[in-house]
């Protein structure tokens, strides 16, 4: 599992951090959030066993990769409270107590650089060495110290953001808060497991029994901590894409309707050879598109014959007056005699912006409008 879900969450951690590098995100708190993405890297990339062992080797010191993932984890830690901390408070207020955590974590580290080269942890295990060497007081003292102050951090975590959560403006914002705080649950439940890992002995217990869950719970957490904190970065583009889409799709659909008012009317159009799509300044060729197809539709009001058309069998709801209206439109344009364009000039419809629901309105007549002349 480290083989594959480890690289899983290294891999979202640096493109996460290269997003937040080259954003637009400045001052102490974005900071904070690059130096996360950049601790959540380091510590799911060393961990590893391709790594891990890479690092043994290269060093001479085994499982030396342990003790700098699980130090990355306490440089995660650190700056998640740094962030919240920046987030919660002004940055002069902030910065002194940002300063106190720091110093803190680093002297939680030394502690564990100190206990962890006291302990005999010389035999190497690239997956298995948490829980391989829990019996071992020294290191079961160092576990502890570890996950311990890692416990603090995700339950402020948990807490903070789902009380921002309420607080903030923004959706994408709020979203990405109550996901943080999943994933920091997920972070929770790793912690329990390693707990666990040094009260097996005495109870005679294995950890391998739920080592599966301990790797669950801090994969699976980072991967949605890393979605969370980065969601109000991407979150809007998402949404302004997925906007794009919908209008892009909807002016696509109009042409049928809109081609065959231009072509019978071509003093309609403002741009008679537009086709049937387009790319750039698509809001203003949506908007123009949808104002034209008002304007033929108000131009074949004198040739429109309502008791001509015959509602066809199977269909219902709004499908049934869209077909409607689009057979209508169709046998008003083949009423329309040449000369009739004149009477677009003195009966002009105002050029308003149109609502979405009138939009989405006129897609669903064009498509019905399309399958009749397909007939």
């Amino acid at each position: 599992m480290n083989a594959v879900l480890y690289p899983l969450c290294a891999g979202i951690a640096w493109v996460s951090l290269l997003f937040k590098v080259l954003g637009r995100g400045r001052g102490p708190a974005a900071a904070a959030v690059s130096l996360f993405y950049l601790f959540m890297g380091l510590t799911f990339t060393i961990s590893d066993p391709r790594v891990w062992a890479l690092v043994s080797r290269v060093s001479g010191v085994p499982n030396l990769a342990l003790l700098l993932s699980q130090g990355a984890v306490i440089g995660v830690a650190a700056s998640q409270l740094a962030a919240l901390t920046y987030w919660e408070r002004s940055a002069e207020e902030a910065r002194p107590r940002v300063r106190g955590q720091t110093y803190a974590f680093i002297g939680l580290f030394a502690v564990m650089a100190g206990l962890f080269a006291a302990a005999d942890l010389s035999t190497e295990d690239t997956t298995t060495a948490v829980i391989r060497y829990a019996g071992n007081w020294r290191y079961a003292l160092y576990l502890l110290l570890y996950v311990t102050a890692f416990a603090v951090a995700q339950y402020l975590l948990v807490v903070r953001c789902l009380r921002y959560a309420r607080a903030v403006e923004g959706r994408w914002l709020s979203r990405g808060l109550r996901l943080a705080a999943v994933g920091a649950v997920g972070g929770l439940v790793y912690v329990v497991a390693r707990y666990a890992d040094v009260l097996a002995g005495p109870l005679g217990l294995d950890p391998a029994d739920w080592e599966v869950v301990a790797r669950l719970g801090a994969g699976g957490g980072g991967i949605l901590t890393l979605i969370g904190f980065s969601v109000p970065g991407w979150g809007p583009q998402v949404r302004a894409l997925r906007h794009w889409l919908r209008d892009y799709r909807a002016y696509r659909d109009l042409y049928p309707l809109w081609s065959a008012l231009r072509a019978a009317n071509p003093d309609l159009a403002l741009d008679p050879e537009a086709g049937r799509t387009a790319v750039r300044d698509l809001d203003f060729r949506l908007h123009r598109r949808v104002v034209e197809i008002l304007d033929g539709r108000r131009w074949l009001r004198p040739y429109q014959d309502p008791d001509a058309v015959v509602a066809p069998p199977g269909l219902s709801g709004d499908d049934l007056r869209a077909h409607v209206e689009a057979a209508a439109i169709a046998a008003a344009l083949s009423r329309a005699s040449v000369g009739a364009a004149e009477s677009a000039a003195t009966n002009p419809v105002p050029a308003t912006p149109p609502a979405d629901a009138e939009t989405d309105w006129l897609v669903r007549v064009s498509r019905a409008f399309s399958t009749l002349e397909h007939r």
